[in-house]
C-alpha cells in the first residue's frame, strides 16, 4: 500500500495573544523510498522561513542472496553470501537453517544456527557424514530478523569410516569350518558406501593365550565361512566394513 500523509493544522495564541497555527505531518505505511529530507515552509507577508528533519524509515532487512556452497569435509559444510539491503540500520547477525541429513530433518532445522556476527559466511559443522543437506540464510538488525534467502544448491558431506557390524554369531559346520554371520552395518552408520567387510580370525591354543590375526576378505554380504582351521582349537572372531575413506571399528569379538 502507498504511504499516507496527513497534515493537520491547528490555531491558537501565544501568552500575548498573538495568534499561532501549528502543523503536524503524520506518515502511515511508510516505505523504505520515503527515508529523506522533508521541508516546512512558512510564509507571511513579511518573509519567508524554512525548517528541514531527515526521516528515516527503518526496516528488517531483505533476505541474503547467492547462497553457495565453498568446501565440506565428512561432517562440515561452509557458506558464503552476499549482503542484502539492510533495513537502513546495521546488520547484527545472520541465521542458518538446513534440510535434510541422517536421521532426516523434515522441513528446515530448529532453532535456526546464529552465526554471532555479520561476516558473509560461516562453517556449519556437526553435520553426518554422506548426507545430502541444503541451507539458507537470514539476516538480522535492531528492528527484527529479515526472510530467509532461497534454498542453496544441494550438497553431499564426504564419506567417513563406518561403524561396526551387529549381530555377530558362529557355528560350527565341521571340525574344520566355522560359519561367521552378522548384519548390515546400521544406516545411520553407514558413513558412505560399504565396499566390503573383512574378518579377523584369531586361533588360541587356550583361554587366554591368542595367537596373531588373519584378516579375510568376505566374498558374501553378512556371511563368511573359515575353513582348515585346527580341530579343538578356540577361535576368535570379529568383523569390520570398509568405505572407500577405509576399515571402521571391529565388532564385538565372537568366540567359539
Amino acid at each position: 500500500l502507498p504511504t499516507t500523509y496527513q497534515v493537520i493544522e491547528e490555531e491558537g495564541a501565544n501568552q500575548d495573544g498573538v495568534p499561532t497555527l501549528s502543523s503536524n505531518l503524520t506518515l502511515t505505511q511508510t516505505q523504505t523510498s520515503d527515508t529523506g529530507d522533508f521541508t516546512c515552509v512558512v510564509t507571511n507577508d513579511v518573509d519567508t522561513k524554512t525548517k528541514s528533519a531527515q526521516l528515516t524509515v527503518l526496516e528488517v532487512p531483505f533476505m541474503p542472496t547467492d547462497v553457495a556452497i565453498t568446501s565440506r569435509t565428512k561432517d562440515s559444510v561452509s557458506l558464503s553470501w552476499k549482503e542484502p539491503f539492510d533495513g537502513n540500520d546495521h546488520i547484527s547477525g545472520y541465521f542458518i537453517q538446513y534440510s535434510g541429513g541422517i536421521p532426516k530433518v523434515v522441513g528446515w532445522s530448529s532453532p535456526p544456527i546464529d552465526t554471532r556476527g555479520s561476516g558473509l559466511s560461516y562453517t556449519v559443522g556437526g553435520l553426518h557424514p554422506y548426507a545430502n543437506y541444503t541451507f539458507r540464510v537470514s539476516a538480522r538488525n535492531a528492528i527484527g530478523t529479515g526472510g530467509y534467502s532461497d534454498s542453496s544448491p544441494l550438497v553431499e558431506t564426504e564419506e567417513d569410516v563406518p561403524g561396526p557390524p551387529p549381530d555377530i554369531s558362529t557355528v560350527a559346520e565341521s571340525s574344520r569350518s566355522i560359519r561367521i554371520r552378522w548384519s548390515e552395518v546400521p544406516f545411520e552408520q553407514q558413513n558412505g558406501i560399504i565396499t566390503r567387510y573383512e574378518v579377523e580370525i584369531r586361533g588360541r591354543t587356550d583361554l587366554s593365550n591368542l595367537q596373531p590375526p588373519v584378516y579375510k576378505t568376505a566374498t558374501e554380504s553378512g556371511t563368511y565361512l573359515a575353513t582348515v582351521l585346527k580341530p579343538f582349537t578356540y577361535y576368535q572372531f570379529q568383523v569390520r566394513a570398509y568405505t572407500s575413506i577405509g576399515p571402521g571399528m571391529f565388532s564385538s569379538a565372537q568366540s567359539t
